[in-house]
């Protein structure tokens, strides 16, 4: 049995995934109406869909943009009015390999960056981070005060941060500066929502009840 975390609900994109799935299975150029995640724009393209992905229980394809001439990923979700070609076909590149989209778990996207990222795990959680290969470029090392230290080098930081935040008190970024800030900004950002003292909410149902209670005694002993 595999039980997902939150996955995806396809249940409205019936049509365009199986239109996806057959334009990758038969090399069949897919065209469709996409909606851009950084403009927020909907144009129509054309895709030479190489590969389908799940990634985190979402659906994604890596194919090529005929318009743009550029390699890319697209992710399902942003598909619509998909249509296989019946007539044309395409020939996958000799060269092409998914795995050089993949960055472990962090996300599918291919650069030329090369970042090293440098974190620092307490001991308590050192089982456990064995346990996992996160990246295939990790190293580990037990540092002497019995803290595991994770070593890698990734493409892009864009998916660390959250990943990092997931490991609560239990991590510390080493470097990169741009990943340590990144973090710390949203520990900042967290905080600030409960306040310097703690939540309003909960003081003011606290004060509350305590006038509640001063009063009833007040009552008790004025009868």
């Amino acid at each position: 049995m595999y039980l997902p975390v939150a996955p995806k609900d396809y249940t409205a994109k019936t049509e365009e995934l199986d239109d996806l799935f057959q334009a990758v299975a038969d090399l069949r150029p897919l065209k469709c109406r996409y909606k851009s995640g950084s403009r927020g724009n909907e144009e129509t393209i054309v895709i030479h869909p190489y590969a389908m992905v799940l990634y985190k229980d979402a659906i994604y394809c890596v194919g090529l943009h005929t318009g743009k001439g550029e390699v890319r990923t697209f992710l399902l979700d942003r598909m619509r009015d998909t249509e296989s070609s019946a007539l044309e076909r395409f020939d996958l590149p000799a060269d092409f390999r998914v795995d050089d989209y993949f960055q472990g778990g962090f996300g599918i996207w291919r650069g030329s960056s090369k970042i090293k990222v440098v974190i620092d795990f307490d001991a308590a959680v050192v089982e456990l981070v064995r346990s996992r290969r996160v990246h295939e470029t990790q190293k580990l090392a037990t540092l002497p005060d019995g803290t595991l230290r994770l070593t890698m080098t990734v493409g892009a930081l864009t998916e660390l941060s959250s990943w990092v935040l997931g490991w609560g008190r239990m991590a510390r970024v080493v470097e990169p500066e741009e990943l340590a800030s990144s973090v710390k900004s949203e520990l900042q950002g967290a905080l600030a929502r409960y306040g310097a003292d703690g939540p309003r909410a909960d003081s003011g149902r606290t004060h509350t009840r305590a006038k509640g209670s001063e009063g009833r005694t007040a009552h008790r002993r004025g009868g």
